[in-house]
């Protein structure tokens, strides 16, 4: 049954600050700097979590120990403290989170640093921009879900998610974002088989949906959010938007075309020879059998190709872990329906056109996800309506609410060389695929 894919890239991620374009470096340590990313990293974590009983809120380690940061950090605490206990009441508050924070154990900076590089590379730098300014709180777990970010009362709710945009408030929003592992793990005592690259691979999967979430949110002059883009603004009740609600329909429909059109390009054919050479791979290689398949695969990878020319269908696709064309195309079919219509009881509604309008909603958002994943050209193609609904409605607004001057998110071609090459020439990281 065809479900989401969340460990396959159609890029290898920066991590490190040479590997990066210089605009989406900055925009990375400003994130860091900002104080608002919360990461959860196993045994560490840089962050700590007060309870009230009005309120479940979270202070990071720079939010308490920074000199840029601390002051207002304190005043936010001094609103939490009973007046009658004074100074004294908020300097115990004070310390009892500078206590939490030891016991947290704190998060390197180059972690740091390198969980905000890949959050950078999972959405429009627009995005960023929006998200710092807002002072959206970031929240990053190594988990498999994101229970362990959550308050204790919401557990049952959310605590099983793999992510999640909230919005508390019209002023407070945050973004949750899971792992499943540790994506920058290196060596051979794994605490999850995900570890690695499949981790790396899941977090950029997940926060591209996040932030695209985040990004969907409608906001004021003030900035307070009134609603969605993927939704009517103009109706009392929870409604799709009517452009993003046609558009999905005719995706879900062209989807389907698409499927069938690269079938008469012979992709049955393909995936026969690349199955049975992969089985012959595997036992008998270089074997006759092998040589055979070898020369079938070629044969109908040359018509498929010729086909795909002919009817002006992507013929190349590029996937982290690598895939063979026959097979990439088949899991990218399979990927672009389902998330049109993701099939899970959290989006089921007994209203209709409430359950219409979550299925909007998440497809809309799902755009930059389905991106990271296939690139821009492979989504367009099968998704020709809600991609230049995200793009052109979501993102448009977005740049307009920042104003600020973007930052170039392709580096230039002398750094473009140089990554190259020092790809090639280091020893390869654990975390690579």
């Amino acid at each position: 049954m065809p479900s989401n894919l969340y460990h396959h890239l159609a890029f290898l991620p920066a991590t490190e600050a040479w590997e990066i374009p210089r605009g989406l470096e900055a925009l990375a340590q400003a994130l860091v700097a900002s104080g608002k990313l919360r990461i959860n990293a196993d045994h560490e974590r840089n962050f700590v979590r007060y309870g009230t009983s009005d309120a479940d809120l979270t202070f990071s380690a720079r939010e308490l120990t920074e000199a840029g940061l601390a002051p207002a950090t304190r005043a936010r605490v001094a609103r939490l403290v009973a007046p009658a206990l004074g100074e004294q009441g908020v300097a115990d508050v004070w310390a009892h989170l500078k206590n939490e924070l030891k016991k947290a154990r704190g998060l390197a900076f180059d972690k740091e640093l390198k969980v905000a590089r890949v959050l950078v590379q999972s959405a429009h730098p627009a995005v960023i921009q929006l998200l710092i300014a807002s002072g959206t709180e970031v929240f990053v777990s190594y988990s498999h879900n994101v229970s362990d970010l959550v308050a204790l009362e919401h557990w049952q709710d959310h605590g099983q998610n793999s992510g999640m945009q909230a919005v508390e408030n019209p002023r407070a929003t945050k973004v949750y974002v899971s792992a499943g592992g540790d994506p920058f793990f290196e060596g051979e005592a794994k605490t999850y088989v995900t570890d690695g690259f499949p981790a790396l691979a899941r977090m950029v999967v997940i926060a591209g949906q996040e932030l695209g979430h985040f990004a969907d949110l409608r906001r004021d002059g003030n900035g307070a959010v009134i609603g969605r883009y993927s939704t009517d603004a103009h109706h009392s009740q929870l409604r799709a938007d009517s452009v993003a609600a046609a558009g999905r329909l005719k995706d879900i429909e062209n989807c389907k075309v698409l499927s069938a059109t690269y079938a008469k390009a012979g992709l049955s054919l393909l995936r026969r020879a690349e199955t049975g050479l992969a089985f012959y791979h595997k036992r008998l290689r270089y074997s006759p059998p092998w040589f055979f398949y070898q020369l079938f695969r070629f044969g109908a990878w040359m018509r498929f190709v010729h086909s795909c020319k002919k009817r002006n269908l992507q013929h190349s696709f590029s996937s982290l872990p690598y895939l063979r064309l026959g097979e990439a195309v088949s899991q990218y079919l399979e990927d672009m329906a389902f998330n049109l219509a993701p099939d899970a009881e959290v989006y089921r509604n007994p209203d209709p056109l409430v359950e219409e309008a979550i299925a909007v909603i998440e497809a809309v958002a799902r755009v930059p996800q389905q991106v990271n994943k296939w690139k821009h050209r492979t989504v367009m193609q099968a998704w020709p309506n809600l991609y230049p609904f995200y793009y052109g409605v979501v993102i448009t607004s977005v740049e307009k609410t920042v104003k600020n001057h973007l930052p170039e998110q392709i580096a230039p071609l002398s750094q473009r060389l140089k990554i190259s090459f020092r790809r090639r020439i280091r020893t390869k990281p654990g975390y690579y695929p």
